[in-house]
């Protein structure tokens, strides 16, 4: 049976997730426990290169107050705070509040105090404020059994899906996001694919690499890429509406669901900048840009629709198929829609770049996610209006 959550049972999924990864370290008397956040998360930064982060754990028993600060890793990633105060007169037992901190990468301290003496204390390493990016497309988003090497820069981040398993396999027949893995943070490295459908790390762990020496703040990717799909595919199956694929079970909304799952999964306790589209080349027979646009504009609006949140920006790459100039010109007026941007144009790949004129080859691979960090400009950064979490 196919599950779908509202927005407060995903929250609540969330919640139970978080404060079940450090059972293991539940407080006795006299000790202090951090459930949230948990290691190598990155928090979506606002466009002043800042960012809340809710504190959850549990405090010991005489526990007046709570306080905790943010220590940058390295100089210059980041701005260590202040000692702040969290919560107040927790006594023993759960308690919640809020840090605000810059873009970089940090250990998070948290300690119990009773008056002005520190009863316990506790860190979590690796808290990220910086940017979060959604992958979407078919195959050359997805990617293939060609990949370059994974980010080594620590700050890039992904939640990992192990693709040969029987959860997978599950997800990929009933798209129920209870097979999707939970959050729970890892390095980008080789080898790692991106949750919740990412075909190995392809080229989008070297963008992230690229982009975090670029930005100096971490990188969190996801990817929701679906090989073999077009934009129609994305378009109907956003609406629920079924179509004839040899592979792609539009019955439960593939290719969408695996971007739906994610904004309603993970989104929600990270944040997002943007969606990444790399769209297009599976369209040349539609021979209308009129009706490729509209698929590109039916997909994106459900996903706000989703998300709750209009102003989800995507953007939007381009490539010119070979004798479907239409295909370029749907891309050219996608990137000019609200909330949308131009992304790397691959009609400057070479020959050697591509294994048989669209697939990257590792060259391809090592440019593309150049040409990907490129398009991310100053003006983006500031006309984009990322999706924040709104804690309470």
């Amino acid at each position: 049976m196919l599950h779908f959550f509202s927005h407060a049972q995903y929250n609540a999924g969330i919640k139970n997730v978080t404060e079940t990864v450090f059972e293991n370290n539940m407080p006795g008397q006299d000790s202090l426990s951090i459930t949230m956040p948990i290691s190598r998360i990155v928090y979506q930064r606002d466009n002043k290169n800042k960012a809340l982060i809710q504190v959850r754990g549990t405090s010991p028993a005489r526990t007046t107050s709570i306080e905790a600060r943010l220590v940058a890793r390295t100089i210059g990633q980041g701005i260590t705070t202040k000692w702040v105060q969290i919560a107040k007169n927790p006594s023993e037992g759960p308690f919640s509040g809020l840090l605000k901190g810059n873009g970089g990468w940090y250990n998070l301290e948290v300690r119990a105090k009773m008056g002005k003496q520190v009863i316990a204390a506790s860190a979590v390493e690796r808290v990220g404020i910086g940017e979060v990016f959604v992958v979407v497309g078919h195959s050359v988003a997805q990617g293939g059994d060609i990949n370059i090497e994974g980010a080594t820069d620590d700050r890039v981040s992904t939640v990992a899906v192990q693709e040969k398993t029987a959860r997978n396999e599950t997800y990929l027949k009933t798209g129920d996001p209870q097979y999707l893995p939970e959050p729970q943070f890892v390095q980008a490295a080789t080898g790692v694919a991106h949750a919740p459908f990412g075909h190995n790390n392809y080229f989008w762990s070297k963008f992230g690499e690229i982009l975090v020496k670029k930005e100096n703040v971490p990188v969190l990717i996801y990817n929701a890429g679906f090989g073999g799909t077009s934009l129609e595919h994305w378009a109907k199956s956003s609406q629920h509406s079924q179509f004839e694929h040899s592979f792609v079970r539009s019955g439960i909304r593939m290719p969408y669901i695996n971007l739906m799952n994610t904004l309603l999964k993970y989104i929600p306790l990270t944040g997002i900048r943007s969606l990444l589209a790399d769209q297009g080349q599976n369209d040349s027979g539609q021979k209308n840009a009129d009706s490729i646009l509209q698929n590109y504009k039916t997909f994106i609006m459900e996903a706000r629709k989703d998300l709750h949140y209009n102003k989800l920006a995507m953007v939007v790459n381009r490539q010119t198929p070979k004798s479907a100039p239409w295909v370029r010109l749907a891309q050219d007026r996608m990137a000019l829609e609200p909330y949308c941007f131009p992304g790397p144009i691959y009609d400057t790949l070479l020959k050697d770049d591509t294994v048989d004129g669209i697939h990257l080859s590792a060259s391809g691979q090592e440019k593309v996610a150049k040409m990907w960090t490129e398009a991310l400009t100053p003006h983006f950064f500031k006309m984009s209006k990322p999706w924040l979490p709104s804690w309470r």
